[in-house]
């Protein structure tokens, strides 16, 4: 994990990385003639792209940076990202979801069992009225449950459960207030 933002270098070669690993998975998957498998990959690559446009829809940049980078930024955690986003995030909540989302990965992230696979499922909803973000890490570590306040009063974070292989929490914003 790096507590830095990477640098456009940085993401480029990740990218770059990536894209040579899905070109060789498929040219693989050709070369043994599973032509399904090799499909399955393409349709992946399409569906991550289509979620690239669909979170950048949010129009908020640290936050959408950020989502963008965190599986690079936490390697160790394997990241699953859905969205239903039929509006943009108020300008205001950007840093402030954003900074909660790198706190409580951070609270996490040097106390992991190396052994055991660490997932985090994202899912986000921003419509014009609400905006509401579920996380569920699973996987196992050793940090004890820390209260994280979230720096907004029109913001709510609710912890639906923490233990030491599970943390479910939720961010929730009305937008109806801000307009």
């Amino acid at each position: 994990m790096t507590d830095q933002p990477l640098t456009v270098n940085e993401v480029l070669r990740h990218m770059n990385h990536d894209f040579l690993n899905h070109l060789q998975l498929i040219k693989m998957n050709l070369a043994l003639e599973n032509v399904e498998r090799a499909n399955e990959v393409l349709m992946n690559i399409a569906q991550n792209c289509n979620r690239f446009f669909v979170i950048n829809s949010l129009h908020a940049e640290r936050l959408v940076e950020w989502l963008h980078t965190c599986e690079w930024r936490f390697p160790a955690i394997n990241m699953t990202i859905d969205c239903a986003i039929t509006d943009a995030l108020p300008a205001k909540w950007d840093h402030v979801i954003r900074d909660y989302l790198e706190t409580t990965l951070q609270h996490i992230a040097n106390y992991i069992d190396a052994i055991v696979e660490q997932n985090c499922q994202i899912n986000i909803i921003s419509t014009k009225d609400y905006f509401e973000l579920n996380v569920e890490i699973k996987g196992r570590w050793t940090a004890d449950y820390k209260q994280i306040p979230i720096d907004s009063n029109e913001l709510v974070a609710e912890v639906e459960s923490y233990s030491h292989s599970l943390w479910r929490y939720s961010v929730l914003g009305s937008k109806e207030v801000i307009y």
